[in-house]
């Protein structure tokens, strides 16, 4: 097995300048831009950095963490990045194979609102963003003390506000082009045209490296195709009503990747066998070189978002929404399963549609001066369709192929209606901020064509936060909560089929059980200089059914798990600079344990010595150490970048019951941009990412993921050209 190499002296430098640093992107005011204008009524929690000053801390009893555009475009590869590349900056964050992140040890739970749609916990795709960075105007990122309207995920709340139009038509081209045969051109325009205001977007992107590879080098079979496009119209009916129209598309085709390292049996020596590796795993199932397996992904949302304001201080908003999601799996059974595979090799060909249509609706009034109520409601109903042929080697034929009499075929209808109601009150006086909450969710899973029972669960929540301003320039927050979280699994009859070949064709329970977390954290924030922000929080968990899960490989099915207990705990360090104008940046280090103990549904997915280990285990997505460190040096003008971000992990788990750590990495990337002052203003980009060549894993021989390698050195050349009317 390939290990991580030691990071260059500059790289470990790195690692050690970061160690006692940490948190928040810096938040500042948005460049002017030709195309797109800054956001009118920019949320309340918008932190600005305005020349040489840091922004006050800011009085809200959570963790959150706000990302400006001219954060965004400061980072290395700009706005031309992909979401989870900007959570993966912030802290108790960790980065899994396949773009996947864990916050705060959570496996999954992540809930997604564009301008004040939800979008729900489930993916829009599990490889790709749901919306282009460069349509982003700001980030409000939530990682603890989640206010009582967020209910049902308990990793991370990513509120997305996106950017609007300045006036007259205008657009914007952008072309990249770099390492991996990478080649993405992308196009933004935008108008407003008396009270309709319009934004659209698309982009085409492909790559020979598409998705984490089982190796480092080389790689086999891993092309990516993607193209995607979104739209926003808003129209303002009068003074007090609002109409706003939202619309996003993605379509992607992938190959699997294959572990180019393993060898054929039939290519080594007389009965030879394949041993663990040097952490004790079993090897992965062998693949063929010239197999083609593939994963085909579409995604359709649309939502149509009204917002009255009835007075000074009561404002009504409603979103009914609608969301289509398609997966092809094709594991191309007569190349996979052909002369070269082992004995009694298996694959599957999975199909999944699933369809969301929902609405939320939200009433907010004020009492007094200090005081903010909101209640609101969310309701979605989801139908699921996943069929399945599951297939197996023909052992007898030299030539192998699909054994006909042993392929099983079968589908499973899903169907889950879930809804949560809440209450939550903002108070304001003297130095003290207060936001209690209550929340009561449902949710109601059924599988009308396979015969399991049906899933019914419901449960109340309650949180309190709290603030204290100890001075202008230092504030103290405190948050405790108890919070409920249903299993997000609309496939686990499938899924189980395919983890465990043995049961294709049968009847397989669904136990699933909801998460209860008892949560608490405490955090302090301080302006220590004119130019420097300081903060550390701690955060602690107990909680019973831990919710878990497993990714069938490369795909976007999963079935999910209960741990009987689980225990959590963290600590995060942060700061963030602004000196004079001509030098921002941001760094953290944040310090996480989580564990599960005792398997407690789905026991179908593990094995009899799996089962009967009933000790505290560490979670396979858990990393202990993170470190982030960013900075832009720029002219006063900010036409000149040179960007460098930092990124340290200590590796996630291996071994069996995930007793030993995957080698740590260290990794630089860098950006050199320039915007040229003639014509049609040109900026020119050209982004490095990992610098140094660091080899290392995200995974090795984790359950069905298998081990998947970041990418060696890359390196982008973008143009980003404005068009002005």
């Amino acid at each position: 097995m390939t290990r991580s190499r030691r990071a260059p002296p500059l790289a470990l430098a790195f690692a050690t300048a970061c160690a006692a640093t940490a948190r928040l992107a810096v938040a500042a005011a948005d460049d002017p831009k030709p195309e797109l204008a800054t956001a009118p009524n920019p949320p309340p929690l918008e932190i600005e950095v305005r020349g040489s000053s840091a922004p006050a801390p800011e009085r809200t009893p959570a963790s959150v963490t706000v990302v400006t555009r001219r954060t965004l475009e400061s980072l290395p590869g700009g706005d031309a990045v992909q979401l989870p590349d900007v959570l993966n900056t912030q802290p108790g964050f960790v980065m899994d194979s396949f773009g996947l992140l864990h916050s705060r040890t959570n496996d999954g739970g992540e809930q997604y609102v564009i301008d004040g749609v939800p979008l729900g916990m489930l993916p829009l795709g599990q490889f790709q963003s749901f919306i282009p960075m460069r349509l982003v105007q700001e980030l409000r990122v939530i990682t603890g003390g989640f206010p009582a309207q967020y209910g049902g995920g308990l990793g991370a709340v990513i509120d997305v506000t996106t950017r609007r139009p300045s006036g007259g038509p205008s657009a914007q081209v952008q072309l990249i082009y770099g390492s991996y045969q990478h080649v993405a051109p992308s196009f933004d325009y935008s108008q407003k045209i008396g009270k309709l205001s319009l934004v659209a977007s698309g982009s085409f992107e492909t790559t020979s490296r598409g998705l984490d590879p089982p190796s480092a080098s080389p790689i086999v079979n891993d092309a990516m195709m993607k193209g995607t496009a979104f739209l926003r119209g808003e129209y303002t009916i009068d003074s007090r009503d609002r109409l706003v129209l939202l619309g996003g598309f993605a379509q992607t085709h992938y190959q699997l990747p294959i572990d180019p390292t393993m060898l054929p049996l039939s290519a080594a020596p007389p009965g030879a066998v394949r041993g663990p590796d040097a952490y004790g795993n079993d090897p992965p199932p062998f693949v063929p070189g010239d197999a083609k397996p593939t994963e085909d992904e579409r995604d359709i949302f649309v939502a149509l978002a009204f917002t009255r304001r009835l007075g000074e201080s009561e404002v009504f908003h409603v979103a009914p929404y609608v969301r289509s999601s398609y997966g092809l799996l094709s594991c191309d059974p007569a190349r996979s399963l052909g002369p070269t595979a082992d004995p009694g090799s298996t694959c599957s060909d999975v199909r999944r549609d699933s369809l969301h249509e929902g609405v939320s609706l939200d009433y907010a009034w004020g009492v007094g001066k200090h005081q903010v109520w909101k209640a609101g409601a969310v309701v979605d109903a989801a139908q699921g369709n996943v069929a399945y042929s599951s297939y197996t080697r023909e052992d007898t034929s030299p030539q192998g192929g699909a054994d006909p009499s042993r392929t099983v075929s079968g589908r499973d209808l899903t169907s889950v209606v879930g809804a949560g109601v809440y209450l939550q009150d903002t108070l304001t006086f003297g130095k003290w901020t207060v936001l209690p909450g209550v929340r009561v969710d449902l949710q109601h899973t059924s599988y009308p064509s396979s015969g399991e029972p049906d899933l019914a669960l419901a449960s109340p929540s309650g949180r309190l936060g709290a603030s204290y301003a100890v001075t202008e320039n230092a504030v103290v927050h405190a948050f405790a909560g108890y919070l409920w979280q249903p299993p997000v699994s609309l496939d686990a009859p499938v899924a189980a089929r395919i983890l465990v070949p043995g049961l294709a064709g049968q009847t397989v329970p669904v136990d699933l059980k909801p998460e209860t977390d008892w949560v608490a954290e405490l955090g302090v924030e301080s302006r220590v200089l004119e130019q420097v922000n300081l903060g550390l929080t701690a955060y602690g968990r107990l909680s019973k059914d831990l919710l878990d899960r497993q990714t069938i490989g490369s795909t976007n099915l999963f079935e999910s798990y209960n741990f009987a207990r689980g225990r959590a705990a963290g600590l995060e360090a942060w700061t963030r600079i602004a000196l004079h104008r001509w030098l921002d940046g941001f760094a953290n280090v944040g310090l996480q344990i989580g564990q599960g103990q005792g398997v407690d549904s789905a026991r179908y997915l593990f094995t009899p010595a799996q089962l009967a280990f009933t000790g505290w285990q560490i979670l396979d997505h858990v990393q202990m150490w993170t470190a982030n460190v960013a900075l832009d040096l720029h002219d006063e003008a900010r036409t000149s970048h040179l960007s460098a971000r930092f990124n340290y992990g200590s590796g996630m788990r291996t071994g069996n019951d995930n007793t030993l750590t995957v080698p740590s990495h260290a990794t630089l990337d860098l950006t050199l941009r320039h915007r040229f002052d003639f014509a049609i203003h040109p900026e020119v980009a050209l982004d490095v990412y990992n610098v140094f060549n660091e080899v290392y894993a995200l995974r090795i021989a984790n359950g069905v993921d298998g081990s998947a390698y970041g990418s060696l050195r890359r390196v982008d050349l973008r143009l980003t050209v404005p068009i002005a009317r």
